[in-house]
């Protein structure tokens, strides 16, 4: 009785001892919530960002930045400016500058993979430019990084972008059958950001990207939508906003060399500056949203093919259809693959049809 006592009380010590063991390391270190990389030379520069919290104040954020030629020697030397031990415990977001991302960057998404203490969650995006000059920026009141994460995460969930984060990019660009993409972001004003675009990547290289205007298409042909909003203007130059969109795609292959893209749509009518809505207009706002998305998907996946890239997975789908399926002789063909798009519209108006 006495052992098991004295078992019990050990036990809670060393519980209790492991706690303040913990909280004493992590008031010791600088935790890394952003990095950003960019090419410098013949170089990389690596940029991060360190959180400093002050009572009843916005979150300041400490920005370090170093120089390497290898990827493994950035944190080391990021290490000689540093107060305390950096640590990349709860790295929310990994910037990659616009001229790094056309070299390619896959040592850097290696070690990043590496390293255990990376959560495959973090979101990546491009900086047009410089990664450098867009972490230095100050946004909002808790700090560069949540601010960063947050408007990826918003712009995903509620706006026309879509998923990605390092598991999804790493999937994305090593299977055979699709191609990666990432946000791009970019200074509109000081220490304002917006999301400009979607880089398109071969592998690890930004070749291409979609622009703003046209990344509701783009989302609609390889993520889904749970809320989103699109305006766009009738013949007869009225316009329409059909919000709480939501949509899913079906791809199916026809043949070897013909592939068919299902895109199911459904919204209801926010603004309408016409004079009335009738059942005749809900009928053509669906009719000209059906045009417009077929058109747009179309011309995208042809852009695709002529680059010679698949962020819609289409050669994912073909390997899972056909027997024997061969990714080289996939390749080859690609181009050639004709593709059709079909739009099933279904929009409700949100006032009273007389």
């Amino acid at each position: 009785m006495k052992k098991c006592i004295q078992l019990t009380a050990l036990f809670i010590l060393m519980v209790t001892q492991t706690g303040c063991i913990q909280k004493e390391i992590i008031d010791d270190v600088n935790i890394i919530l952003a990095s950003g990389y960019d090419s410098s030379g013949g170089e990389l520069t690596g940029t991060v960002v360190v959180p400093v919290y002050q009572k009843q104040q916005p979150v300041k954020s400490e920005i370090l930045e170093e120089q390497a030629v290898l990827t493994r020697d950035l944190l080391t030397n990021l290490q000689r400016k540093s107060s305390d031990p950096l640590v990349y415990g709860k790295l929310q977001v990994a910037l990659f500058g616009e001229e790094l991302a056309k070299k390619g960057f896959k040592d850097l998404l290696d070690s990043l993979q590496r390293d255990a203490s990376v959560g495959s969650r973090v979101y990546l995006a491009v900086g047009r430019k410089s990664a450098s000059e867009i972490l230095r920026g100050q946004y909002g009141i808790r700090g560069t990084a949540v601010y960063l994460s947050n408007l990826i995460r918003h712009n995903i969930e509620s706006r026309d972008l879509s998923r990605e984060n390092l598991h999804l990019f790493l999937y994305n660009m090593y299977d055979k059958g699709k191609d990666a993409y990432l946000p791009i972001l970019e200074l509109s004003g000081k220490d304002e950001l917006e999301i400009s675009g979607v880089a398109l990547f071969d592998e690890d290289r930004m070749v291409a990207e979609v622009p703003s205007d046209k990344m509701i298409f783009f989302k609609l042909l390889t993520d889904q939508y749970m809320e989103g909003t699109y305006t766009m203007a009738l013949k007869d130059g009225v316009k329409v906003s059909v919000k709480s969109i939501t949509s899913h795609k079906k791809v199916r292959m026809k043949s070897e060399d013909s592939v068919k893209i299902d895109i199911k749509l459904e919204g209801h009518i926010r603004e309408y500056t016409g004079k009335k809505i009738t059942p005749a207009v809900v009928k053509k706002v669906e009719s000209e949203f059906k045009k417009t998305v077929e058109k747009e998907c179309l011309a995208l996946i042809e852009q695709f093919q002529s680059l010679d890239i698949d962020p819609v997975g289409i050669g994912d789908q073909a390997s899972h259809t056909f027997r024997g399926f061969k990714i080289k002789e996939w390749k080859k063909n690609y181009r050639n693959v004709k593709a059709d798009v079909n739009a099933d519209i279904i929009v409700n108006e949100s006032g009273v049809i007389d």
